[in-house]
Formats: C-alpha cells, structure tokens, sequence
C-alpha cells in the first residue's frame, strides 16, 4: 500500500500536481506566500476560485492547529474580491480563536503583489483531538 503522508494538495511537499504552499504558524496566526502556476487557471489568465478557497481552508487550519489542537473544517465561507493571475505573488495570512472546546473561529485572506484583498474567508473548526 503506498503511504500518504505529505500528500496534502495544498501543502505535501510529495504531491506532484499539489500547490506546494510553504506555511509559517504559530500562536494562532498562519502564513504562506507563492505563486500559482497556469495548471491552477479557471478561465483564461485567471486562478480557479477553488484554488483559492482551498488555500484559505488549509490557511485557517494551519492557523486553529498552531493554538495546540488537530483540527477539520467544518465550514467555509468565501468571498471573492478579485481576480488573481497566474504566477502573480499572492499572500495567504489566517488567524484563529478558540471559541468553545471543540470549535476554533478561524478568518483568512488572500491580497496580491500590491497589497490589494483578492478573497477572504471566515472558518469554523472543529477540534479533533489536542496535541501534546
């Protein structure tokens, strides 16, 4: 059976069509900067929104996981501003709160090279387990 492990299409370093996004996380705050190649384009000259909404879920997780905790997504809400490029370099930033003990509040976004807000997003998560 072939193992898994780092495989994530957002983060693993082994996935070969994965986005490969490199997060930074501690204290409940997540960060990764990249760039999308033209494979991750919807229409022409512009980022699939899926594509975007993947790296604001896998931002806010990130961000709930640094606060101690495993945690899934339990719900997502995206909102487009504009549209992104490819290999435009993008920053995906997230920050988490724990709510109760076994839902972490997670908001992300998304602003390209200028600065300017390309999508953001509002998480909740659930708590899985608590890491030691």
């Amino acid at each position: 059976m072939m193992k898994t492990e780092d495989y994530c299409f957002v983060c693993g370093k082994q996935n070969p069509v994965g986005l490969k996004a490199q997060f930074k996380s501690t204290a409940g705050k997540s960060y990764a900067e990249l760039r999308l190649s033209k494979e991750y384009q919807g229409w022409s000259g512009i980022i699939h929104g899926g594509i975007i909404a993947a790296l604001l879920d896998e931002a806010c997780v990130y961000a709930g996981n640094s606060l101690g905790y495993n945690t899934v997504t339990a719900e997502l809400r995206v909102r487009f501003k504009k549209p992104i490029e490819p290999e435009e370099k993008i920053l995906v930033e997230a920050e988490a709160n724990l709510v109760k003990s076994k839902l972490i509040e997670a908001r992300a976004k998304i602003k390209d090279s200028q600065g300017d807000l390309v999508a953001e997003a509002q998480g909740k998560l659930i708590i899985k387990e608590k890491r030691e």
